[in-house]
């Protein structure tokens, strides 16, 4: 079972895999956000909602507890809450109290006490397998074990909706989301929607670097030649190059890390040098036309250079590798030398420097909200079904905006749904939610509001327009009863 992508040139897909449902282990109070990690049950009289998918959203829906030191911070979520918490009832419900200690009263939530949500950042491909999983069925992921607090490896129960990066396209509209009674009936057939915009951050480790003070500035030509392993020295001539002769570095050997896991990052990453590095430069190893989209694992069918399968990235066998945005972040910080890509919401929550990448007009821009905000305006709405009731949403025209300020590597990250909810109290759960995170105007007012969180945590909150749309979708297509599904394609 594949799930097809759509783009200019090239077709690809990701590997559909196995889950097993469970439960995730417990951690410190200070690191838990709405049961992420815990195991108690929802509180009486309050709807639990279960999801998983996207690590890139892992700070902005449940929190990570981190200061810009890296230390724990006294309130259980950060300076700013989360999605989630501020949303709904948190697991256990004492981390809703108003003021927790450090944190300014009021900031907590919940907007509403009859819900509260888990989410697993198992990455964008697991999360989507998990979707369209029947819950129950003894199959197994086999995820590496990350450093803590990086460890959420597990599936939370059956779930009700998955987050991805990388987008469900027109040829998967048909495909039945099959589940059980207690979580969806009907036709199950998908619902998505963009929720928040982010960048793919090109993170490095600033140790023994002399960096500009206005940042250090990577060319196109530059950085497709990092990524292809082609610069393997800080000192290397095109970094001084860009940063107007600057010596980065005497010596010191640059080494990248790139993902080892099913990735919607790995995904945005891959398309954008798909779109821009086979224009500027003639990669050697690998060949640019052997960079495919997909989850990041080097080939194995010993050609030279390589051909990969449709879901994998060929990359360098001198590359190191890590599960998980975390992981990858992890490993940055810890190697002398280190550069890799994350997105935007793990580089800030990790505190690592980020480069600023030249963009189609000519501008060094880093990954910045203003920046992936001005991609995303110049985005395309592409929807797929049939009018009012197109139940596949996603934004085209991102690989390479044209915006004179646009961060140059930016996406959506996407919320799936199901069409028919046997349960009401999840469908409404979920379309409150939505409705709440894209801003109507007829849900409680939070302290923060839910674009605050966002730019916060390093995210874009959705032009007003894309947010329109999404919010139209979700009213429309997710039903609050059994029965036939509201949008048919």
């Amino acid at each position: 079972m594949v799930l097809s992508r759509q783009s200019k040139k090239l077709t690809s897909s990701i590997s559909v895999l196995a889950i097993t449902v469970s439960l995730v282990a417990a951690q410190s109070a200070t690191q838990k956000s709405l049961a992420q990690f815990a195991t108690s049950p929802a509180s009486a009289g309050v709807t639990l909602i279960n999801g998983a998918g996207a690590s890139s959203l892992n700070t902005l829906f449940v929190g990570t507890g981190f200061t810009t030191s890296g230390a724990p911070n006294p309130c259980p979520f950060g300076p700013i809450g989360s999605w989630f918490n501020v949303f709904g009832v948190a697991n256990p419900p004492s981390l809703n109290t108003d003021n927790p200690s450090g944190c300014a009263a009021g900031t907590y939530g919940p907007a509403f006490t009859n819900y509260t949500f888990r989410y697993a950042s198992v990455g964008s491909g697991a999360g989507v397998a998990a979707f369209f999983t029947p819950p129950g069925t003894p199959t197994v992921v086999v995820v590496p074990s990350r450093p803590t607090p990086d460890n959420n490896i597990n599936i939370v129960g059956a779930i009700s909706f998955a987050a991805s990066d990388d987008p469900l396209a027109g040829t998967d509209i048909e495909r039945i989301a099959a589940g059980t009674a207690s979580q969806r009936t009907g036709s199950g057939k998908a619902i998505q929607v963009p929720v928040i915009g982010l960048g793919i951050a090109l993170a490095f480790n600033r140790t023994n670097l002399n960096v500009p003070a206005a940042g250090l500035k990577l060319s196109r030509a530059t950085y497709c030649a990092i990524l292809n392993g082609n610069v393997t020295n800080w000192n290397d001539s095109r970094i001084r190059t860009d940063n107007g002769g600057a010596v980065i570095s005497a010596n010191l050997p640059l080494k990248v890390v790139r993902r080892s896991d099913n990735s919607g990052s790995t995904f945005v990453l891959s398309n954008h040098l798909n779109t821009i590095c086979k224009t500027t430069a003639t990669p050697t190893v690998p060949a640019a036309s052997v960079w495919n989209k997909g989850v990041g694992s080097i080939s194995t069918s010993g050609t030279v250079p390589p051909t990969p399968p449709a879901n994998t990235v060929v990359w360098p066998t001198t590359f190191l590798s890590a599960s998980g945005g975390g992981g990858v972040a992890n490993l940055i910080s810890t190697t002398t030398g280190g550069i890799g890509y994350v997105d935007s919401a793990t580089r800030l929550a990790k505190n690592l420097p980020a480069a600023l990448l030249q963009n189609k007009s000519g501008a060094y821009i880093g990954p910045t909200t203003a920046g992936i905000q001005q991609a995303l305006a110049s985005g395309t709405i592409v929807k797929y079904g049939t009018a009012p009731a197109n139940r596949l949403i996603r934004i085209d025209n991102l690989a390479d905006s044209t915006a004179a300020t646009a961060y140059p590597i930016s996406t959506a990250s996407y919320v799936l749904l199901y069409d028919v909810y046997a349960n009401a109290n999840i469908a409404s759960g979920l379309k409150a939610h939505i409705d709440w995170a894209l801003g109507n105007p007829g849900t409680p007012v939070t302290n923060p509001t839910a674009d605050q969180i966002a730019i916060a945590r390093g995210y874009a909150p959705l032009p007003t327009t894309i947010k329109a749309v999404s919010k139209t979708v979700v009213d429309t297509c997710v039903n609050t009863a059994t029965g036939p599904s509201p949008c048919t394609p």
